[in-house]
């Protein structure tokens, strides 16, 4: 229906002169007003002079539906929208037939040929993933999953800090206070080095103000590298991502490589960059005033100048992250060696940055030079990656694209914060975390919660279930939650998570998604449903408004996939999800199909929850929830 759509579109804009204009599509506000709609109208009136109203009725009349297979007309709304209506019993057909045929039904094809680098997580390797953090890991990942649908090869990168302060902070807490190198029984070592070494040691700074200029050695040294101290803090590092990378495996979370902050700065990336910039004319040295004796990047737009590189010589953490970025885009050579670092779900390996120099294994994949880079930071980091991008604007970006993807704070309810242990202070509404100050709750706890929560229910609902089944459908429905949870709303408002909420199978949750997929299985299974052929005279027989809801909403899959890639907006996906399980929901409570009477009927019914059920699949599989047949 869509591609008929901007073939008629295309087609009205050649006729009237104007050539190729940017337009998308979407659902009109009411249903009545049509079955899709599309915004050509105010490109075509900027090109013309002409107002939204005006354009609108220009292109309407340059319309020709006579090869029209799916669309009926096409009308022109006064705010300068063009709806359109389809003939239902066509787009019953196509859908339910594309649905039930098509193994990647949904996809698209116009990012063929195009690299996305999209780098998430980036957890300091010195602690467990909180729930802050796992908003970033998961909005990174459904991104990632979106552009695989429309058409793009996808890396997904993990960047590793592991010469900064937090795991100085680590080390220094090990090798100068005293503190055990080894977690006791049954801790997790990212929990370990997290909950307890970080904060004990920051706790200690205070009354051993040495241990400030130890840290400061142990600083220098994971800088410079090759040396004992540098030696052990590679060893923590890595079983502390090895721990993260656990947790993330049970959220569904996978990444094509590990890039290691140290290597980077022992390529000589920094001082190539440095380099290019003067030559550029993009930095200069401060001569007078605070910042004298500073290399400073000019501002962008009406920003206070950036320093680079400090008084004493050393660079700032952003001057770190322009070398980051002008690799990731192909701008400075691939000097890294590489290894595989651990094996992911399903076979995916997952590869790790080496010092360079070193050789590059048989089968590796070509890494960064990405034509497009996309990096989910918070939003708390807006102005430095202004200046990131900047800079690799001044290095010759040109054609390609560099995109800070922003998203605000996790903030747990303050029922939740209790449930978990934690004590809010006066009379919050929730509580915001605080690695510095043990302030936190970690992933795996949260994940543990809500399994255990989740199990329960599905105990109460399935006597008799086996113990696997049950923490199959736990664990799932727990990751639902948090997956869903943390991509339904604008990425630009702060996340307030509730964990009771999350679990209920009726509202805006991940479960109540997965609820009605299984709702779906079950129906066919106690219909014995055996598909055969999907004919026209069978879709005929779909003609009451719920079921011309959820066809229509299901024939939009691929718009609604689209929109998603091109607004960077994972929730989009998570909305269209909801949309199309209420949908469902609306059609299963309202019309009967195992009890239908007539046969025609009742067959064509099955067939529309058949197609359901595969476009839920897919949609779940973008949000990286797993579809269960019960729960």
């Amino acid at each position: 229906m869509l591609e008929e759509a901007k073939l008629i579109v295309d087609g009205a804009l050649e006729g009237i002169g104007v050539g190729v204009l940017p337009y998308s599509f979407s659902d009109p506000p009411h249903p009545e007003l049509g079955d899709v709609s599309c915004n050509v109208a105010f490109s075509m009136g900027k090109v013309l002079g002409l107002g939204p109203k005006e354009a609108a009725s220009k292109v309407v009349e340059a319309m020709n539906f006579r090869d029209a297979k799916y669309l009926l007309s096409a009308s022109a709304h006064p705010a300068g929208y063009i709806n359109f209506k389809a003939s239902l019993p066509d787009v019953c057909f196509e859908t339910i037939s594309s649905a039930l045929n098509d193994e990647d039904y949904g996809s698209l094809t116009y990012g063929s040929g195009k690299k996305v680098v999209v780098e998430h997580t980036s957890v300091n390797p010195n602690k467990a993933l909180h729930i802050g953090h796992a908003r970033n890991a998961i909005v990174g990942d459904v991104l990632a999953r979106i552009f695989k649908k429309t058409g793009h090869r996808v890396e997904v990168l993990n960047y590793i800090d592991d010469t900064g302060v937090q795991v100085a902070d680590v080390i220094t807490g090990m090798l100068y206070a005293g503190l055990p190198e080894r977690p006791p029984a049954g801790v997790k070592y990212d929990q370990y080095c997290g909950d307890v070494v970080y904060v004990k040691v920051n706790d200690m700074y205070s009354t051993q103000p040495s241990l400030l200029e130890k840290r400061k050695e142990v600083s220098r040294a994971l800088e410079e590298g090759g040396n004992e101290v540098s030696e052990f803090a590679s060893k923590v590092v890595k079983k502390v991502v090895l721990a993260q990378l656990q947790t993330l495996s049970r959220l569904g979370v996978q990444y094509d490589l590990l890039n290691f902050e140290s290597h980077i700065l022992r390529a000589g990336y920094w001082s190539q960059v440095f380099e290019m910039l003067k030559a550029k004319g993009a930095i200069r040295l401060a001569e007078q005033g605070k910042l004298k004796g500073c290399w400073v990047l000019e501002s962008p737009e009406d920003e206070e100048e950036k320093v680079l590189v400090r008084s004493d010589g050393t660079a700032v953490y952003a001057a770190k992250d322009i070398p980051y970025a002008a690799w990731k885009l192909g701008l400075l050579e691939d000097r890294f060696g590489y290894t595989k670092f651990w094996v992911q779900a399903g076979g995916r390996p997952l590869w790790a940055t080496l010092p360079a120099p070193a050789r590059k294994p048989k089968g590796l994949p070509s890494f960064g030079n990405g034509d497009m880079c996309v990096t989910v930071i918070d939003a708390r980091q807006s102005r430095v990656q202004k200046f990131v991008s900047y800079a690799l604007e001044r290095l010759g970006m040109k054609q390609k694209k560099y995109v800070h993807l922003a998203y605000e704070v996790v903030a747990l309810s303050r029922r939740t914060a209790q449930e978990l242990g934690m004590k809010v202070k006066d009379d919050r509404e929730f509580l915001h975390m605080s690695g510095r100050f043990g302030v936190y709750v970690n992933v795996d706890d949260v994940l543990d919660a809500l399994k255990a929560e989740a199990r329960k229910l599905s105990a109460q609902s399935n006597p008799g279930a086996t113990d696997d089944w049950l923490d199959l459908v736990g664990e799932s429905l727990a990751v639902s939650a948090l997956r869903y949870g943390m991509v339904r709303q604008d990425l630009d408002k702060p996340m307030i998570f509730d964990l009771r909420e999350s679990l209920e199978l009726e509202g805006d949750t991940g479960p109540y998604l997965v609820y009605s997929y299984a709702r779906a299985s079950r129906l066919l299974e106690k219909m014995g449903f055996k598909p055969g052929p999907f004919t026209k005279p069978v879709a005929s027989k779909l003609t009451a408004p719920e079921e011309k809801r959820l066809v229509t909403l299901m024939s939009k899959f691929d718009l609604e996939v689209e929109n998603a890639e091109r607004a960077l907006a994972p929730n989009k996906v998570a909305q269209y999800a909801r949309e199309l399980a209420v949908a469902f929901n609306k059609f299963y409570e309202t019309l009967p199909v195992m009890a239908e009477k007539d046969q025609d009927v009742r067959k064509a019914r099955a067939y529309l929850v058949l197609a359901f059920k595969k476009v839920m699949w897919s949609a779940l599989d973008l949000l990286g929830i797993l579809a269960l047949e019960s729960v």
